[in-house]
């Protein structure tokens, strides 16, 4: 995908407008971790925009697309807390499948945003995202429906919760994640922590849809440093995590620093770039 601005779609959802960078968070089920992510997200991204899908049986009463208005919601909503990150405008889109096409459409016409944040799975039916993150628990249990098709369409795939995964069930996970999409990297939140993994996941959001769209501008001793280890426009991920521990920046920094540069890091085994 070009990191340069969009032409115009020819058709679908965005016939005869630009269409933004879009990062989709989807996940296996409720209270997952969505909404904590996608307001990670929007806190990184400048000028970003963001959209949350729900689906009812039947089309709910009033308005199907809401603008968010209040970041101090309380208690806190999920359109609440993507406004305080610094997404705007914040809309929520209640929809039916039958009618979900033509309301994304609309939602995203009343969009100017260069990347748009949009949270839920159905969404996904309509929608070929830049980057696509997926959310799920240690074990496939309380898989919802549309998780399964979520899951398949995921560049990166989280598996959320403090509590460590015994002996080879972290293996069998993944093997059973790969069956499912095998292009999908797993990211481990109780392997890395919170904190590391959302690093990770902005890390890759920002090398999909370009370095300037996810944060601020890298530093350039830092990417003087990358440039240096570098052969051939490649860095193996063990000489990026030295780098990094060596400077006292994050492997976000680095992996940062690398897709300014157009530096690719390879043989990454941690899940770390």
């Amino acid at each position: 995908m070009s990191k340069s601005a969009r032409s115009p779609s020819p058709g679908g959802l965005f016939s005869g407008r630009d269409r933004p960078g879009i990062i989709t968070i989807s996940g296996a089920n409720k209270d997952i971790g969505k909404s904590s992510l996608a307001s990670y997200l929007a806190a990184h991204c400048p000028a970003c925009a963001a959209m949350k899908v729900s689906i009812h049986s039947e089309r709910p009463p009033g308005e199907a697309i809401l603008e968010e208005k209040d970041p101090h919601a309380s208690p806190p909503t999920d359109t609440s807390r993507l406004l305080a990150a610094g997404a705007c405008p914040v809309l929520w889109v209640r929809s039916t499948r039958e009618g979900l096409e033509a309301d994304l459409r609309e939602a995203f016409s009343r969009l100017e945003a260069p990347v748009v944040l949009v949270e839920g799975n159905s969404a996904l039916e309509h929608l070929e995202p830049d980057y696509a993150v997926f959310i799920m628990g240690p074990t496939f249990e309380g898989f919802k429906p549309s998780a399964f098709d979520a899951i398949a369409k995921a560049h990166t795939v989280v598996v959320n919760g403090e509590g460590e995964i015994a002996g080879g069930g972290m293996l069998e996970l993944e093997r059973r994640v790969k069956e499912l999409n095998p292009r999908a990297k797993v990211v481990a939140v109780s392997e890395l922590g919170r904190e590391r993994a959302w690093e990770i996941v902005l890390s890759r959001a920002a090398g999909r849809l370009g370095g300037e769209r996810m944060s601020d501008e890298v530093d350039e001793k830092l990417k003087e440093a990358v440039k240096e280890k570098a052969e051939e426009g490649r860095i193996a991920c063990a000489v990026a995590l030295k780098l990094a521990e060596e400077l006292g920046v994050s492997t976000l920094e680095v992996g940062k620093a690398a897709n300014a540069l157009g530096i690719k890091i390879t043989r990454c085994s941690l899940g770390c770039f």
